[in-house]
C-alpha cells in the first residue's frame, strides 16, 4: 500500500492548510517519543517521499510505520522576540516517523498530532 498525504474538506476550518498521512485505510499520527521536536513545527511536503517500514518490535506487534523527511520551523535566533517579519522564519530538514493512529499513547507520555502544516506546491493560482 502506498503512503499518501490527505487534506480535509475546506469547510473543516481547523484543518485548513493542514494535511495528514494515510496508508491504505489507516490514518497515521506522530508522537513526541519518535520525533524529537515540537510537533506543531513539522511541515509536510508532497515533494518528499514517505515509505512504509515494518517494525516487529514496536508495541510487541508487527506495526507498519511511515518514515520520511519533512521540514521544521527552527527557532534559533529568535531570542526573546514574540513577533518578527515573515522573513525571520527559517526551516531545517528532519527525519519523521509516524505510527497508525490506533496505536498512539501506548509507550511514553508526550505530544501526539495527526494534522500538520503542508508546503503548498502549485504552478498556477
Amino acid at each position: 500500500m502506498s503512503v499518501r498525504m490527505i487534506i480535509a474538506h475546506p469547510n473543516v476550518r481547523q484543518d485548513m492548510g493542514y494535511s495528514a498521512l494515510q496508508r491504505g485505510p489507516l490514518i497515521y499520527c506522530m508522537e513526541e517519543i519518535d520525533n524529537k521536536i515540537l510537533l506543531h513545527r513539522i511541515i509536510l511536503s508532497k515533494k518528499n517521499k514517505y515509505s512504509s517500514v515494518l517494525k516487529a518490535d514496536l508495541l510487541s506487534d508487527n506495526i507498519t510505520t511511515i518514515e520520511g523527511k519533512a521540514k521544521f520551523v527552527d527557532d534559533k535566533g529568535w531570542n526573546e522576540m514574540l513577533y518578527a517579519s515573515i522573513s525571520k522564519e527559517k526551516f531545517k530538514s528532519i527525519k519523521i516517523t509516524a505510527i497508525p493512529y490506533y496505536a498512539w499513547d501506548n509507550r511514553k507520555s508526550g505530544q501526539m498530532r495527526v494534522w500538520f502544516r503542508y508546503e503548498f506546491i502549485s504552478t498556477r493560482f
